[in-house]
């Protein structure tokens, strides 16, 4: 009986995999198309606290966006950094008028997390038609500003997700890529049937209308994913979500430097989706309860079992591979092969964390 158990929950995630697949080629909304009308007044916002070390890369990259400077304004937020981030900004900011700089301050950090507390208040700054949002560890292309809003105008959507790869060379960088390769996936299928699941903080979109109609990060619950919680709430108000992959809205992004830092990330993360409809709890338990009930099976059949958790990890590959390409990336096979081994550990380790009494450092502020 437990055999059999096994073995359904086995085939089970390898169509699952394969399904995937095959909706990322048949149904993949590209949104793409020129656009009709001038190009809207929008805000870009980025947080920073303690940012010393990414910061300079990430505003160099905003010196190269081919938007019209006329229509940009950058909103960059100090919150409360004890490092180089303030001298940083206020360099930068020097001589360029379309830059302003808001000293976060902690009033309402008992009612928000500090950055959702920071984007709350940098949005009140904010003139825009539009607010994009993005981190200080990420570096956005010269075509990102345009390709949101455009496919925010023809969508007429409240919210516009992008698609953020973490760059890095080392092994533990690489394997955190495709990590993100595969969940940036599985939402970007949903999205294309209807079934928005998250948002994205590091690259977003959300229209004046929709910010305002759920009373901006100072109206929505408390959440340690303030993204996940606003794109819900906007959802709810009845505005349209939709999720665009290109290689025009590619942000790279910082890979966590130790597995430690990378464990306090997805506890954060599990919180958010701890707060998804029950049915897709279900499914990313089954994600990780694929293991032991392959290990069981490989234990009872080691030929057959060796033998279908290869073609499990081939058409896993197959999907992520698939995906990356849809936005100029071209993964190396081994690395999809290796990450197997990285995807069981850290499944796992997660779950283990998530429920371990202990509070989320975020930044250096505990929750």
């Amino acid at each position: 009986m437990i055999p059999a158990l096994a073995l359904y929950l086995i085939g089970f995630l390898i169509l699952q995999d394969f399904f995937l697949w095959i909706l990322l080629r048949s149904n993949f909304r590209a949104y793409k198309g020129k656009m009709e009308e001038e190009w809207p007044n929008i805000s870009i916002l980025i947080p920073s606290r303690n940012e010393e070390a990414n910061l300079p890369a990430c505003l160099r990259a905003l010196e190269s966006l081919d938007y019209p400077k006329e229509k940009i304004q950058v909103i960059l937020g100090n919150d409360q950094s004890t490092d180089q981030t303030a001298s940083i900004l206020e360099h930068w900011a020097k001589g360029k008028p379309w830059v302003f700089i808001v000293n976060i301050s902690a009033d309402k950090l008992h009612s928000m997390n500090g950055k959702a507390n920071a984007l709350s208040q940098m949005a009140q700054k904010a003139n825009g038609e539009a607010l994009l949002f993005t981190d200080a560890d990420c570096m956005v292309p010269a075509t990102w500003v345009k390709k949101m809003v455009a496919v925010w105008k023809r969508s007429e959507a409240g919210i516009v997700t992008g698609i953020t790869n973490v760059k890095g060379l080392t092994f533990f960088e690489k394997m955190q890529s495709i990590d993100w390769w595969l969940t940036l996936g599985m939402v970007k299928v949903m999205d294309d049937l209807d079934i928005s699941l998250t948002s994205m903080g590091n690259n977003m979109l959300i229209s004046k209308e929709a910010y305002h109609a759920v009373g901006g990060y100072e109206g929505i619950p408390f959440s340690l994913t303030e993204d996940f919680e606003i794109g819900r709430q906007i959802q709810k108000k009845g505005f349209k979500g939709v999720h665009v992959v290109s290689s025009e809205n590619l942000i790279e992004t910082k890979g966590q430097k130790n597995f430690s830092d990378l464990l306090m990330q997805r506890k954060r993360w599990m919180a958010g989706a701890m707060a998804l409809p029950g049915i897709w709890r279900i499914v990313l338990g089954l994600q990780v309860v694929f293991f032991p009930a392959m290990l069981y099976f490989c234990f009872l059949y080691p030929f057959e079992g060796l033998l279908i958790w290869l073609f499990k990890v081939v058409t896993q590959s197959v999907f992520i591979y698939s995906f990356a390409l849809k936005s100029g990336e071209r993964l190396k096979s081994w690395d999809l092969i290796l990450y197997e081994i990285y995807y069981l550990i850290t499944s796992w380790s997660t779950i283990v964390y998530y429920f371990w009494p202990s509070k989320t450092d975020w930044k250096g502020r505990k929750y």
